[in-house]
Parts: structure tokens; sequence; C-alpha cells
């Protein structure tokens, strides 16, 4: 009697693992693909705040308003590109009235560069979040003396 009842016991629990695995799997699967998306997004936020600083330098030594949004969007883009930030959209906004201050007067440029970073890919089914957009902003010192246009 004891040898049937250890014998039934062991048998009785071969399911329990089984039923375990597709409740914990697909958790461990979402909370992954969380922390991947989470970490993604913090690099786009970190490589915005580049973008937003390169913008700005570049255009604060312009001389005149439309070079600097030119140079803005240029260097914008170019610091995205170089450090391979997947944007499905990017957004480059300048304020550079600042360029068109009188000589001698201190003024500054402001730029704002939001990049909107793919998140659908994440899921295996193709849908999902889709989209989350980042932005950054910064603000440059116009030289008060530099020459202007």
């Amino acid at each position: 009697m004891l040898a049937r009842w250890k014998t039934a016991r062991r048998h009785g629990d071969q399911g329990d693992v089984a039923i375990e695995a597709v409740i914990v799997v697909p958790l461990l699967l979402a909370l992954a693909l969380v922390i991947l998306a989470g970490a993604r997004l913090s690099l786009a936020g970190q490589k915005t705040d580049a973008a937003a600083q390169a913008a700005a330098r570049a255009a604060s030594i312009e001389r005149d308003p439309a070079a600097g949004q030119a140079a803005a969007q240029a260097a914008a883009a170019d610091v995205l590109a170089h450090q391979d930030q997947p944007c499905t959209s990017t957004r480059v906004r300048a304020t550079t009235s600042g360029l068109g201050a009188q000589l001698g007067q201190v003024s500054s440029v402001t730029v704002t560069v939001s990049c909107t970073v793919p998140l659908g890919d994440l899921l295996l089914l193709g849908g999902g979040p889709g989209v989350r957009t980042v932005s950054s902003s910064f603000t440059s010192i116009v030289d008060a003396y530099q020459g202007r246009g």
C-alpha cells in the first residue's frame, strides 16, 4: 500500500512543470520586452540630447537666423545619423532670433530636437505600441562681438 501511494505521488506532479512554464515564460518574455523598450527609449533620449547640443552650437556660430536654422538642421541630422539612431521622423525647431541682435548685445539660440522612436518591432506579432517621441532642448549663447549679417 505504501509503495502504491509513493508511485502515485511521483506520477501526480508531472503536469505541474508544463503549467508553470505556460504561466511564467510569457511573463518573463513580456518583462524582457519592456526592458528592451525602456533601454531603446533611454538611448534615444541620450542621442537626442547630443543632437540638440550640437545643433544649438552650430546655429549659434552662424551670422544670421536663416543660416542658423540650416546649420541646426544639418547638425542634428548628422549627429543622429552618426550615432545610428533610428527615427521614423525627426523634427528640429530652432529659435535663432538671437542671431539678429545688435553687435555687443548678449543673446542665445535654442534648439529642440524631437525623434520618433519605433517600438512596434519589439513585439513578435508586429502590433503594439508603435512609436514614442523623445525630445530634447539646448540653449547656446551667441558671441556678443561676432560680426553678424
